[in-house]
């Protein structure tokens, strides 16, 4: 594989677990407006974010006006989510500082993914790692907190005024580093965000297959990985 001066990981789903912080946030949220969570609701919360992040679009980071809205969409998936859980458990008089809590739950500092910290670690040891993550700049922030140490830089959509895959998006990364796209590797889960991105600024990437999928054609993948530790074998 070629030299790289910079490995650019993905945060939600590649190096933290966005659902464990979420479904952990949940839980906050119901105790400060005094009701004691049980798993059942917790998953049904969780289950409406993921129907309500599709239904508002943001799946569909390709299309020009989720771009464009992108930020706003997410602060209202964050309303809509205490708007099912006030309707489904009745929150009441609690909504706003569950509401509140829900939303400072989610910028502390997350759940690393398996091996994530170790992997990080040696490779940090040889490379400059970074950090480009869709999503909003104080809760990413926090998120990132207790690996940040291991980071050169991070790039978070709502500081840089666009998100993944908009050339735009890697173009300023590229610029911010002074390093061409050739010695900048790009490491994700989502093909629609990070695979499709990198091919469009001619950076190489390794996809995080974390289902066991099969790779479309329309994309170009120096490798695939299932488990994040399998990138000491192959860097």
């Amino acid at each position: 594989m070629a030299e790289y001066d910079y490995i650019i990981f993905d945060a939600d789903h590649t190096v933290i677990d966005f659902d464990a912080d979420e479904r952990r946030a949940f839980r906050a949220a119901f105790r400060v407006a005094g009701i004691q969570p049980t798993a059942d609701m917790v998953e049904a919360c969780w289950k409406f974010s993921a129907q309500n992040w599709g239904d508002l679009g943001l799946y569909n980071v390709h299309l020009p006006e989720i771009r464009a809205r992108y930020h706003e969409l997410y602060y209202i998936h964050v309303r809509d989510i205490m708007q099912f859980a006030d309707a489904a458990y009745g929150l009441g008089a609690g909504r706003a500082e569950a509401e509140r809590t829900f939303s400072e739950a989610l910028a502390e500092a997350a759940h690393p993914v398996e091996d994530a910290p170790a992997v990080l670690q040696e490779l940090s040891a040889r490379y400059k790692l970074c950090v480009a993550t869709n999503g909003l700049t104080f809760m990413q922030t926090g998120r990132l907190a207790a690996l940040r140490p291991l980071f050169y830089r991070t790039f978070i959509s709502e500081e840089m005024g666009c998100i993944k895959p908009d050339p735009a998006f890697f173009r300023a990364m590229t610029e911010q580093l002074r390093a061409p796209a050739s010695r900048c590797l790009m490491v994700g889960d989502s093909l629609g965000s990070n695979i499709a991105g990198a091919n469009a600024a001619g950076m190489d990437c390794i996809w995080f297959d974390r289902r066991g999928e099969r790779l479309p054609p329309a994309y170009r993948v120096k490798a695939v990985i299932t488990h994040l530790n399998e990138l000491l074998e192959i860097l």
